[in-house]
């Protein structure tokens, strides 16, 4: 009989926001030893450690804090587990990566894809100046509002959306404020998942810039 131990971890690089999986397995983790896993833009992502006491240790840097977060599970939950598990980030509460089985975990991944290529179809993809980083933004607000977490200061939770080449714009329905995002490059990226919401100043008529 062949027990296969091993997982697939999918996370955020926090440096280009690029989610990648790497499959481990448990001969590729000795205990008491370190694992470091990168991107393939070279940034350091995450390390993992096989504790004496049966659990795994798990560090990762969060692209919507930008932070370290640590988590540990028990041996069978990671090598075992028959579902995916989240690397939440404790202080947004969104996920920047998930570990599991890998055709979990690639199913997900293609899903993810899936709903962006949708996205883009939608859209329009070549109208924009960066399509990739303009989607990515754009299923990050989703996620945000989808959490309540997208209002003005008005009260009203009832935001419109304007795309342009290079920012998203939200309207407040209510007092008519806007607020815009840039969504050219990586780096607007990254600092709107730093976010854990989204207020418009309640100014009416006058732009803001995020």
């Amino acid at each position: 009989m062949l027990i296969n131990l091993s997982t697939t971890i999918a996370l955020s690089c926090p440096a280009c926001g690029c989610l990648e999986k790497e499959e481990i397995n448990i001969f590729e983790l000795p205990a008491g030893e370190l694992k470091q896993l990168s991107c393939s833009c070279g940034a350091e992502k995450a390390a993992l450690k096989r504790k004496e006491n049966s659990q795994i240790q798990i560090n990762y840097f969060c692209l919507h804090c930008n932070k370290a977060h640590k988590l540990t599970v028990s041996a069978q939950k990671f090598w075992r587990s028959k579902g995916l598990h989240p690397l939440s980030c404790r202080e947004t509460g969104l996920n920047p990566g998930f570990f599991g089985p890998p055709p979990l975990v690639n199913e997900e991944i293609k899903k993810e894809k899936q709903d962006l290529e949708l996205m883009a179809a939608e859209l329009g993809f070549d109208d924009f100046k960066s399509p990739d980083v303009m989607l990515q933004s754009l299923d990050f607000i989703h996620d945000i509002a989808a959490d309540g977490a997208l209002s003005c200061e008005c009260g009203s939770d009832e935001i419109n959306i304007e795309l342009f080449s290079d920012k998203i714009q939200l309207i407040c329905n209510n007092c008519g404020s806007h607020l815009n995002i840039d969504a050219v490059n990586q780096n607007d990226l990254k600092n709107l998942r730093q976010l854990n919401k989204v207020q418009l100043h309640a100014i009416q008529g006058k732009p803001n810039n995020f």
